[in-house]
């Protein structure tokens, strides 16, 4: 039963990532895993039923490809060219951006995207603390939003590697730079004298 399942899963992956989810139905899955669609509906009920154990294979790739390559690895300046390979590589990001579409309204798709989020959270920090940058959670939210950007942006323009290497590598540089002199930036510090205008400036008498 076990493996029926992961055969429909794979072919699910395939649909999705060559359709998108206006071409994702469970009659085409059927088709595409060879099976009737009375025998998909016996695993998988519904669509959405389907849809989010594609999401969570999806993400279980992805958490496992990041962390394959950063483990093999040798150093912080191929951990960034390592992940330049995965951003932009289009396989995995185009399956990811379509179920994007249905993360707003599915709570089991949405619940996938957070379980992304926690699992690549701490290969961020990793990868900050061998550049020399405090891997506190905003930092690593800015690594997880510039990544995205740069998978997204690659698969619309083509994957670029040696072009998501150096934005990674300029980004982290600067970032590890504006910790080690203790810059907050100016929007943070901005932010911080409006909480407590009494940092700056005269005091009130």
């Amino acid at each position: 039963m076990a493996d029926k399942r992961r055969a429909i899963v794979e072919a699910a992956l395939e649909v999705i990532g060559d359709s998108g989810p206006g071409g994702f139905t469970q009659p085409r899955v059927a088709a595409r895993a060879g099976l009737r669609q009375s025998h998909l509906t016996y695993y998988f009920p519904t669509r959405d039923d389907l849809l989010a154990a594609v999401a969570e294979e999806a993400v279980r790739r992805r958490i496992a490809v990041l962390r394959e390559a950063q483990a093999a690895a040798g150093g912080p300046g191929e951990q960034v060219a390592a992940l330049a390979q995965v951003l932009t590589a289009p396989e995995h990001t185009r399956i990811l951006l379509a179920l994007t579409q249905a993360a707003d309204r599915d709570a089991a798709v949405r619940a996938s995207f957070d379980a992304l989020a926690a699992g690549v959270g701490p290969l961020g920090a990793d990868l900050l603390a061998t550049v020399g940058a405090e891997p506190d959670p905003v930092d690593v939210a800015l690594v997880q939003a510039l990544s995205t950007g740069i998978a997204v942006l690659s698969l619309a323009r083509g994957g670029d590697a040696a072009a998501a290497e150096h934005l990674l590598r300029a980004f982290l540089d600067r970032l590890a730079a504006a910790r080690s002199h203790g810059d907050a930036g100016v929007v943070s510090s901005d932010a911080a004298s409006r909480a407590n205008p009494s940092s700056s400036g005269t005091r009130g008498t």
